[in-house]
């Protein structure tokens, strides 16, 4: 297994992409799980429509970065909520050899990943994971959110367990409360916090990790590490 993580889609950045085309090639198959929506303003139609063809601004978002490395737009595929039935989400996923997790609500996208029954599903797929922000924080086993715009408390959830020896804060800027949750987080485990700055990423095979960026360790067995 593959897993790429960052706080951004910077998959087509200069210094990214001479990285990552060892892992995105031409004829890669990409399967997008839009599953990771706010619920605030949510209307249907108009998350359809955002991830539509040509012009749906999450559609642009995720496709535009794959660019550089030659894919056809024909070879990603989309795995809409409410659209999408569990057999067809299964089907898409299984033909794909990249799972894309988009960002957004990563408590909402394990939670919409569970109505569609494809937790254990995942888990069990041999294939290239990435995505940035919540796409990352739900490849772990376990992850903390630190309060922000979005999220106004810290909170705790269970994530995919596909990557189980350490913990991540992405978007980290150096906010009080973004260091604050990490100390939470380094007393309840000691397993290593990486900070994720907006350009940094992670690459791992088979969990081991093999290319870094701008994501330095941050504590490890709840001590402080200097960087």
């Amino acid at each position: 297994m593959i897993n790429i993580l960052s706080s951004r889609t910077i998959y087509d950045r200069k210094d990214v992409y001479p990285v990552l085309k060892k892992y995105i090639k031409e004829d890669s198959k990409i399967v997008v799980i839009a599953f990771s929506f706010f619920l605030q303003g949510y209307r249907h139609d108009l998350y359809v429509e955002s991830y539509t063809a040509p012009e749906g601004v999450w559609y642009q978002h995720i496709v535009e970065p794959f660019k550089p490395y030659g894919i056809k737009e024909e070879n990603i595929s989309w795995i809409l909520y409410d659209k999408d039935t569990k057999e067809t989400a299964k089907k898409k996923i299984e033909a794909a050899d990249i799972i894309f997790l988009p960002g957004g609500a990563p408590d909402l996208f394990i939670e919409r990943l569970k109505q569609y029954d494809l937790i254990e599903f995942l888990r069990n797929q041999d294939k290239i994971f990435m995505g940035p922000s919540a796409g990352t924080m739900i490849q772990l086993n376990w992850f903390h959110i630190s309060p922000d715009p979005d999220y106004k408390k810290f909170m705790m959830w269970d994530g995919l367990g596909l990557i189980k020896d350490f913990g991540v804060e992405v978007h980290y800027n150096r906010r009080r409360q973004q260091k604050k949750a990490i100390r939470r987080v380094s007393h309840m485990d000691e397993r290593p916090i990486y900070t994720f700055l907006e350009e940094g990423y992670m690459i791992l095979e088979n969990g081991k990790i093999v290319g870094q960026y701008a994501a330095p360790k941050y504590y490890e067995k709840g001590k402080k590490v200097r960087y």
